[in-house]
């Protein structure tokens, strides 16, 4: 599982690949090595040897990067830097996932789709425009050129998968092939699952679920110069769970049977001649994600819809005096849905509509030194049908500067102030109706607010790089990243429960309530000698209300990971090994234990005769530890052996 460097996941990409993996979230087709933020990557292969359930859990390694939203798979979503949910942009193919609706997960893309993923740490604003408060999260779906192995045109893969923790089941198959000038590939995926064990030999209850889905995807080559791909990907989950899927069945979070459906399409154009002046890249899309729940007890059904359209135009020019990055997007978001029984929340039937351009440049100033700048204006308005006077517009500007300075040889520093926003949402704005009831005292309401502010982050980081080669042995490698940052995040929107019992005020809404800073920082150091990789990270960060000094709910524990791996029998084999320790935390009157978590690994690459099969083991949580993250009601799940079969034809 490599090294980490550059503030890379845990199993990172080898350094002799650093020069090959695009970080997809930078949009100026950097590479890792010359990325000027801190950026992580998860490939193909890392993926097939963790066997991650969710996006989130294939960076649970990664220091400053944890796993928010419970043990239940469907519902985690990635927390980086202390934020996470709409605070961080999500991404498939360069299309927005904006999909949010009370508790209901958002990252609905199965690994098993994927080509890679793409983090980039902290506010990046000035590329993306809304919701990029804490990062970007882009996933790159696979395609059948890719896939094929050298002179084949059609080709295909089978795998089998059994977790032990769940009795999971997980079943994908494949068939792509190319031609000349077309390339396609069809993919498809069966999960299920029962109840999950924890550590304590218990099982948590209302768990299980089932999810299938797949992917299409072609590709045509025009010509030398010019690309078009088309691609469709759905998915399904079903099962019963708490209303609040982060929480057990109670009276507040009752039993819910929910079905997911998830679809998105995109088509991509690529321009790429033989000229310096153009090099652009034309996305169009649309997701729906639809929610129909039915809740048990009451006898009552509900149904959530959610839409995104939009485009993307960027083109990058490289110049006389350096290269240019510039375009523009938009994205129109409409939700609507219902709710069957009296005193129910209404949801919002709003829309709301974003453009904006960017541009971003990079200047080389002499040989050791680089400045990139970034501009992006944005305008957004929004309104809702169900709700007289709602409509209003407002526009952002957000500014990026970065400096690095190649100081030697080995050594990079890199210094970086980041600007973003975060519009608020139709649930946000406009959600009515009552919230919960308060028996004969009467109902607390959902108070509509049109007047949020949007969400505004500043963020300030130094980063620092180095390596070394030749250090202990011979044509041995030692690399080392570390960063500082602090994120002064205001006009947080957060949901206000108001029980005024002497003036009979029962109600509930979202308002801009908080001025936050969030401080912290990351640590790789990573070693190489022949067939041998160790690493050690350390991650933190810490969180403030600047009005009180108090502390912020919601920040993951300080976090050590050592690893090791280690190649057997001409690299056929490969032997990993996890140790993570994460810190107690204390917040108010609750306290979260530290644990410690043992995880080991081996992956078979077969040749010869058996070319083209894969065999894995993992054991998360080898000791079985029972334990649950900093501000999770839940505990997560126990020893978990993960056995994959893999065969490509």
């Amino acid at each position: 599982m490599a090294l980490a460097v550059l503030g890379l996941p845990a199993q990172a990409i080898d350094i002799s690949q650093l020069d090959e993996v695009l970080v997809q979230a930078s949009r100026n087709q950097s590479t890792l090595a010359g990325s000027k933020h801190s950026a992580a990557v998860v490939t193909r292969q890392q993926l097939d040897e963790q066997q991650p359930d969710s996006v989130a859990e294939a960076f649970k390694y990664h220091p400053n990067i944890d796993i928010g939203g419970g043990p239940r798979s469907s519902n985690q979503q990635p927390v980086i830097r202390g934020l996470d949910g709409n605070r961080v942009l999500q991404l498939v193919d360069g299309a927005r996932q904006n999909f949010v609706a009370g508790h209901r997960g958002t990252y609905q893309v199965d690994p098993e789709l994927l080509k890679q993923v793409d983090v980039i740490m902290g506010p990046a604003g000035s590329l993306w425009g809304s919701g990029a408060i804490g990062g970007v999260v882009a996933q790159t779906t696979r395609s059948g050129r890719e896939l094929l192995r050298e002179g084949q045109s059609l080709g295909g893969y089978i795998t089998q998968s059994h977790g032990t923790a769940a009795e999971q089941n997980r079943t994908s198959a494949a068939l792509y092939g190319a031609g000349e000038q077309l390339d396609l590939l069809l993919n498809g995926y069966y999960r299920d699952q029962h109840d999950t064990r924890l550590g304590s030999d218990s099982n948590l209850s209302y768990s299980a679920e089932r999810e299938r889905g797949g992917l299409i995807k072609l590709g045509w080559q025009l010509d030398d110069a010019q690309r078009l791909t088309l691609s469709h990907r759905q998915s399904e989950t079903t099962g019963a769970v708490p209303g609040n899927p982060e929480a057990n069945v109670d009276s507040s979070s009752p039993l819910v049977e929910r079905e997911s459906a998830d679809r998105g399409s995109v088509l991509g154009y690529r321009l790429d001649p033989d000229s310096g002046l153009v090099d652009l890249e034309l996305t169009l899309y649309h997701n729906r994600t639809e929610v129909d729940e039915y809740r048990v007890a009451k006898n009552q059904r509900d149904h959530t819809d959610y839409r995104t359209q939009g485009l993307s135009l960027v083109n990058r020019s490289q110049l006389d005096w350096g290269k240019l990055t510039y375009g523009v997007d938009g994205y129109q978001d409409k939700s609507q849905g219902s709710r069957e029984g009296a005193n129910r929340p209404t949801p919002a039937d709003g829309r709301s509509d974003i453009i904006g351009s960017f541009v971003q440049a990079e200047v080389p100033l002499g040989d050791a030194w680089l400045l990139l700048p970034a501009l992006r204006y944005d305008h957004f308005s929004t309104e809702a049908k169900n709700l007289a006077g709602s409509k209003r517009s407002e526009s952002e500007l957000s500014t990026s500067l970065a400096l690095s300075w190649q100081a030697t040889d080995w050594l990079e520093l890199i210094a970086r102030y980041d600007e973003a926003f975060r519009a608020p949402t139709s649930e946000e704005l406009y959600t009515s109706g009552t919230h919960f009831s308060l028996g004969p005292m009467g109902n607390n309401v959902f108070v509509p607010n049109p007047d949020l502010r949007p969400e505004k982050a500043a963020s300030k980081e130094l980063i620092v790089r180095a390596g070394f080669d030749d250090v202990l042995a011979d044509n041995d490698s030692l690399r080392l990243s570390a960063s500082l940052f602090r994120n002064d995040v205001d006009d947080f929107i957060e949901q206000k429960v108001i029980m005024d019992f002497r003036n009979s005020v029962f109600e509930t809404r979202y308002d801009n309530v908080q001025k936050a800073v969030l401080r912290g920082g990351e640590l790789n150091l990573d070693y190489a000698w022949q067939d041998l990789e160790l690493g050690l990270s350390y991650g933190r960060t810490a969180g403030k209300d600047k009005h009180t000094g108090a502390d912020l709910e919601g920040i993951p524990a300080d976090k050590w990971v050592a690893r090791t791996d280690y190649w057997l029998f001409d690299s056929q084999l490969k032997l990993g090994a996890r140790l993570t320790y994460a810190g107690s935390v204390h917040f108010e009157d609750r306290a979260y234990d530290s644990y410690t978590l043992l995880d080991l690994g081996a992956r078979w690459y077969a040749e010869g005769a058996l070319s083209g099969l894969e065999l894995g083991v993992t054991v998360d949580n080898l000791t079985d530890r029972y334990y649950r993250r900093a501000f999770n009601e839940l505990y997560e799940p126990g020893r978990n052996i993960k056995l994959n079969a893999l065969y490509r034809f």
